[in-house]
């Protein structure tokens, strides 16, 4: 067996013989014995025609993707380099069953098997690790739902996207599953270097660059070992403003670094230390949307134009991670600890002149007064786990664990009046200004699960997971369009999640699977809420039960995979937004399912060469209707944004040239099927989304320590709504703000590895 890489509990990473979940190239055994290594080179230089290994932690043990009883796709990172991916934007649609909700960079919600009731929803169904340490926010008070941590990958060594319901091992906002950045660790064997850079251009729009660099050294050999990865990028802009003639207003200024430092004292005790830093800025991203009319689905004025008040559009995304992990094997079991603290720094400024100005500007006597929502979150947040878990080679498995996460949040808004043409401040009465906060979120959980590895064909896991939350929060508020508002609340819940995952090995290449999984979302108290209204003060959890069947098999001497899964969802008390006398709370109400299948199949017919296609089809929708004064939905409609239908096909090819240099080629098609938007208001039809389809192509070359390529994204210059939502404060007129695909964006890109 070729060398490992160590992930940062120790534990290796990956080792040759298998692809990943959804077809796409890997690196081979070479490229996978060092984190300093080269892996278009190793992809360049095929020796067999077998799919590559991938040994994944997604359940928190190192084990082959092949041998994991659930479905978890894996992006290598060669397949991100190669791809040139930014973001989720670039590689979401390749992971069977994951889809976005997304208003542009640093604003996207995340949607695994259907689950969410659509883009006005607080709180993540799907959770977010960095290695083996929980990021964002588990509330409701920090926009946890759509600033979902978009972690550059550049020097990453994977994305693990895990599907259905984590609630026992992961705990909260693992509704749908969760997507995990396994980032690459230190080597500490040999010194290592690499630098990059891009440019690019998007059709209609403006140019931009990206820039990286990485270095590793071996402080002490084999002993401690310093890995840092700095970078910094503009991504180019496409929308203009018409009203100010401002153009790209959408470019986007991202940048960050991410250091770790490993110590192996001994092979037996391994020590990391690791920060992450990144930054994202725009002048415009707050109000990134193309203003269309919501009954034709037609630009008002060009399908890369809007018109936005002049000094609106701020956003800014400040995210900070330090975490310690603690990793000792005491032969009869071995302890993990992981410590980390995450702070999140968010702003914007968004244009709702749209909504108020019909209302305010009769009333002061303006013409063109503009009107925007001044925004700044604050959240710090402190995790601990503890798990001590026996070796995998037993007759019974077990382990146990607790997790402990408290959240400090604070979210002022306030609302602005100005000039709509210059920006300039107008002398209005104070509109609203609103301050919740410190909100508080505590959770204590202990958790266990074990597995009876009853034949050397049979096993049956068993586990269960106990959780203590609680919620306080306060909140001021004044002016003309609030009155004046001083509430505090409190709330508390005590969830229990539960799964049950037999299996049954044919061969060691023939799995098959069931899995029974629930998960849940936090309560709490609800903000705003006048005690003589008569709302609920606080609102429950809601909770969903997931039942999985999986098959997997690797054929033909490992030249072939093939994954299926099917899965019923039903999901009960779902979280919603409750209006009654104008005051907007959450509630609990209705209930939904989703079903659906998903597919994976690769093969290598021929060294080098790699098809792959992936497929699903997810049938979520209410099954109730929702309650009288929430949103507005019936038994049966569709929830939102989910496509029935998704897909991706590709191919990628390394070859020889000669003379020292080699080569590669490949592409992808992703199509996504129609959705629904957001639920209604008021009783009304839904917009219904075009599907659509993307080609992505790439070409480039290898000599001797360097790669060149060329990239194309979305080739055919597709013009398709990815997502829209109402800018007026009356329910279903125009205008409506509509986010569209990427225009066709060509690039450039070189590296170097030292």
């Amino acid at each position: 067996m070729a060398a490992q890489v160590q992930n940062g509990n120790g534990d290796p990473a990956v080792s040759p013989a298998e692809g990943n979940s959804n077809g796409a190239p890997q690196p081979s055994a070479s490229a996978s014995s060092s984190p300093g290594a080269k892996p278009q080179a190793a992809n360049n230089s095929p020796a067999s025609t077998q799919l590559s290994t991938i040994v994944v932690t997604a359940n928190k043990r190192t084990e082959r993707l092949q041998d994991v009883t659930m479905a978890v796709s894996v992006l290598s990172s060669t397949q991100l380099e190669r791809e040139n991916a930014l973001g989720f934007a670039d590689y979401a649609a390749q992971i069977p069953g994951l889809n976005t909700i997304s208003s542009g960079d640093g604003w996207t919600q995340l949607v695994l098997r259907g689950i969410t009731s659509g883009s006005m929803q607080p709180n993540a169904t799907v959770g977010t690790y960095i290695d083996d340490t929980p990021y964002g926010s588990s509330t409701i008070y920090a926009a946890g739902s759509m600033l979902t941590p978009d972690i550059d990958p550049s020097d990453l060594e994977r994305i693990e996207v895990l599907r259905g319901p984590q609630g026992t091992l992961y705990g909260a906002n693992t509704l749908g599953g969760l997507v995990k950045f396994v980032t690459t660790p230190p080597d500490t064997t040999e010194a290592s270097a690499r630098v990059g850079f891009d440019t690019n251009s998007v059709e209609g729009g403006g140019n931009g660059y990206g820039t990286h660099a990485m270095v590793n050294l071996p402080l002490v050999a084999n002993t401690l070992g310093l890995r840092i990865n700095v970078y910094d990028r503009d991504d180019p802009g496409y929308i203009d403003n018409i009203k100010t003639g401002q153009t790209n207003v959408n470019e986007a200024k991202v940048s960050g670094a991410r250091a770790q430092l490993l110590w192996t004292p001994s092979d037996k005790v391994s020590v990391r230390f690791s920060t992450l830093a990144q930054n994202l800025s725009s002048n415009g991203l707050a109000n990134s949307g193309v203003d269309i009319n919501p009954s034709t689905l037609q630009p008002l004025y060009g399908w890369q134009d809007q018109s936005r008040a002049a000094g609106t559009g701020l956003f800014k995304v400040k995210y900070r991670l330090y975490d310690l992990s603690v990793n000792a094997d005491f032969g009869w079991a071995k302890l993990i600890s992981t410590t980390s603290y995450g702070t999140q720094r968010f702003s914007e400024n968004t244009d709702l002149t749209d909504i108020y100005g019909p209302v305010l500007n009769p009333v002061f006597g303006l013409s063109d007064g503009g009107y925007s929502e001044f925004q700044n979150i604050a959240l710090n947040k402190v995790t601990q786990e503890l798990r001590l878990q026996s070796p995998q080679d037993q007759m019974w498995e077990w382990r146990v664990g607790m997790f402990y996460t408290r959240e400090h949040t604070v979210d002022t808004q306030d609302i602005l009046g100005f000039d709509a043409n210059t920006g300039a401040p107008l002398a209005l009465p104070a509109l609203g200004l609103v301050s919740v906060g410190p909100a508080i979120f505590t959770e204590w959980a202990g958790y266990g699960d074990l597995t009876w590895h009853a034949t050397s064909k049979l096993s049956i896991q068993a586990g269960v997971r106990y959780s203590n939350d609680s919620t306080s929060y306060s909140e001021i508020g004044s002016g003309l369009l609030l009155g004046t508002l001083d509430t505090n609340g409190n709330g508390s819940d005590h969830p229990v999640t539960y799964l049950l995952n037999p299996s049954y090995k044919f061969t060691d290449d023939l799995m098959a699977y069931v899995r029974i999984a629930s998960g849940y979302r936090p309560g709490g108290p609800n903000m705003g809420v006048p005690p003589d209204l008569g709302a609920p003060l606080t609102f429950d959890p809601d909770k969903l039960v997931s039942y999985e069947a999986g098959l997997k098999a690797l054929l033909l001497d490992h030249r072939m995979s093939f994954d299926v899964d099917g899965f019923y969802i039903d999901w009960s008390k779902v979280q919603l937004t409750t209006t009654e006398d104008g005051i907007s709370f959450l509630g609990n109400g209705g209930k939904a399912t989703s079903a659906g299948a998903e597919a994976s199949w690769r093969y290598t017919p021929l060294a080098g060469f790699t098809v792959w296609a992936n497929a699903s089809y997810t049938n979520a929708q209410l099954s109730s209707n929702t309650p009288t004064g929430s949103i507005y939905g019936l038994k049966g409609d569709p929830l939102p944004y989910v496509p029935k239908w998704s897909g991706n096909i590709g191919a990628d090819y390394n070859f020889p040239i000669g003379g020292g240099w080699s080569g590669f080629v490949g592409g992808d098609v992703s199509y996504v099927g129609t959705r629904y938007s957001d639920f209604n208001a008021v009783p009304g039809p839904r917009i219904r989304l075009p599907s659509y389809s993307n080609v992505d192509l790439h070409v480039g070359a290898n000599y001797d320590n360097w790669t060149f390529e060329v990239y194309a994204k979305n080739l055919a210059n597709e013009r398709e709504l990815t997502s829209v939502s109402s800018e007026s404060i009356i329910p279903l007129a125009s205008p409506y703000s509509a986010a569209y695909q990427r225009p066709r964006t060509i690039g450039v890109s070189a590296s170097v590895d030292f």
